[in-house]
C-alpha cells in the first residue's frame, strides 16, 4: 500500500501537527483529568503520577499515529494497561484511543489494519470487564435507576463501549477506501496517459520510417532510371537525334516527377497514408517507363483481372519501384531484363527477372537484401501480400503480389 500523499510531501509537518495534538491531549489530562472520570487521582500522588504517565504514553501514540500507525497502536495499548494497573477510571486519556484507531485504519499497513480491527473487539471486552470490576462512574450512571432491569446497564455499557471504539475505526476504514479508490483512478489515468504517449511515439516513429522508405524508393528509382537512360544514349545511333532527344526528355521528366513526389511526401501530414495515394500511383506507367529506359527490357502482361484495392496498390507500387531500381542498379546491363504483370481474379503480381553480374555470382548483393527489400516485404505483408526472391549464379528473380479481393466474394 502506498503512503498517503500528505505523508510523502511533508513528514516533518505531519509529525509536528500530530505532536501538537498529543501535547494538547496531555495538557487536558493533567489539568482536567483529576476532575473528569479519574476519581480521587488528585488526592493520591501515586494515582496522579500514573495518570500523567498514562497520558504521556497516549500523547506519544497520538504524535506518531499517522507516520507510524503500528507503533501508535502499541503505545495506546501500553497507556491503557498503565491506566488499568493504576486502577484509574475512564477519562480524557481514552480519547486518544479513538484517534489512534481511526489513524491505524486509515494510514496503517494491511497488517496494522487487521490488528486495529482485532483491538476494537478485544478492547470492547476488556473495557467492559474493567469498568464493571472497578464500579466505574459509567456503570453507576446507568445503574442508578431502579426502573431498569439489573442486566440492562451492562448491556447498554457494552453497546456504548463497542460503538465508541468501532465508529472511529470504521470512519478510518472508510477514509482509507476512498483514498485507495482515488489513487487507483489516478494510477489508471497515468497509465492511460503513458499508453497514449507511447502510441503517439510509435505512430511518429512509424511515420518517420514510412517517410524514409518513400523518399528512398522515389529517389533511388528515379536515379536508376536516369542513369539507365543516360547510359542508353551510348548504344544509340549517333545520327538518331530523335532517340537521343527522347532519352533526354525522359531524364528530365523523371527528375521533375521525382521532385514532385518527394515534395508531396514531405508536405504530407501523414506520410504513411497520404504519400502517395491510390489515385496518384500508376503501376503500368512505372513499368513502361523502365521498359523504355534501355534496350533489352521486355514486358509481358497476363490476365484480365481488376486492380487491387487502394489500400493494397500503394505497397505493390512501392515494392515494384524498389525491385526495378535494384534490377537497374545491380543487374547485368548486358543481360535481358524481363517484367511480368499478372492480373487474375485473386492476385495482382509483378515479377522481375534480371541477369546477375559475374562479380556477384557468389551471392546476393547487400542492396538486394538491405533495408529496401525489407521495407518492401513489410509493406506487402501489411496488406496480405508477399515478396518472393530467388537467385542463382546468373539470374535473379523477384515476385511481389497482393490480393485483389475479387476471388473472396
Amino acid at each position: 500500500m502506498t503512503q498517503h500523499p500528505a505523508l510523502v510531501r511533508s513528514r516533518t509537518g505531519v509529525l509536528v501537527a500530530d505532536a501538537l495534538g498529543g501535547l494538547v491531549l496531555l495538557l487536558a489530562v493533567v489539568v482536567l483529568g483529576p476532575a473528569i472520570g479519574s476519581g480521587d487521582a488528585d488526592a493520591r500522588s501515586g494515582a496522579f503520577a500514573a495518570l500523567v504517565a498514562s497520558g504521556s504514553v497516549m500523547a506519544a501514540a497520538v504524535a506518531v499515529r499517522r507516520l507510524h500507525p503500528g507503533w501508535a497502536l502499541a503505545l495506546a495499548w501500553a497507556s491503557t494497561l498503565l491506566h488499568m494497573l493504576a486502577g484509574l477510571d475512564a477519562g480524557l486519556t481514552q480519547l486518544g484511543i479513538l484517534v489512534v484507531l481511526a489513524s491505524a485504519a486509515h494510514y496503517g499497513s494491511p497488517r496494522v489494519l487487521r490488528l486495529s480491527g482485532v483491538s476494537v473487539l478485544v478492547g470492547a471486552v476488556v473495557a467492559l470487564a474493567y469498568l464493571l470490576l472497578i464500579d466505574s462512574w459509567l456503570v453507576r450512571i446507568f445503574a442508578s435507576s431502579s426502573l431498569l432491569p439489573s442486566w440492562l446497564p451492562v448491556g447498554v455499557i457494552a453497546a456504548l463501549v463497542s460503538l465508541v471504539l468501532a465508529v472511529p475505526w470504521l470512519l478510518g476504514l472508510l477514509a482509507r477506501t476512498m483514498r485507495l479508490g482515488r489513487e487507483g483512478r489516478q494510477r489508471a489515468a497515468e497509465a492511460e496517459a503513458e499508453a497514449r504517449r507511447s502510441r503517439e511515439l510509435a505512430e511518429l516513429q512509424s511515420s518517420r520510417t514510412q517517410l524514409t522508405r518513400d523518399v528512398h524508393d522515389i529517389v533511388g528509382h528515379s536515379l536508376a532510371v536516369i542513369v539507365a537512360q543516360a547510359e542508353s544514349v551510348r548504344f544509340r545511333d549517333e545520327t538518331d537525334l530523335a532517340a537521343v532527344r527522347s532519352a533526354v526528355a525522359t531524364i528530365a521528366e523523371t527528375a521533375r516527377r521525382a521532385l514532385g513526389d518527394v515534395r508531396q511526401v514531405l508536405e504530407s501530414t501523414d506520410a504513411a497514408v497520404q504519400a502517395p495515394s491510390a489515385q496518384t500511383v500508376d503501376l503500368d506507367r512505372l513499368v513502361d517507363e523502365v521498359a523504355g529506359s534501355r534496350p533489352g527490357i521486355t514486358v509481358a502482361r497476363h490476365g484480365s483481372g481488376g486492380d487491387p484495392s487502394g489500400e493494397a496498390i500503394v505497397p505493390l507500387y512501392r515494392a515494384t519501384q524498389e525491385l526495378l531500381t535494384n534490377a537497374l542498379r545491380h543487374g547485368d546491363p548486358l543481360a535481358p531484363l524481363s517484367i511480368g504483370v499478372e492480373r487474375s481474379t485473386t492476385v495482382f503480381a509483378v515479377e522481375i527477372e534480371n541477369g546477375v553480374p559475374t562479380a556477384a555470382a557468389t551471392g546476393p548483393t547487400p542492396a538486394r537484401e538491405g533495408t529496401g527489400i525489407a521495407g518492401a516485404r513489410a509493406r506487402l505483408a501489411a496488406v496480405g501480400g508477399t515478396l518472393d526472391i530467388s537467385h542463382g549464379d546468373t539470374r535473379f528473380r523477384a515476385r511481389a503480389s497482393v490480393p485483389t479481393g475479387e476471388g473472396s466474394s
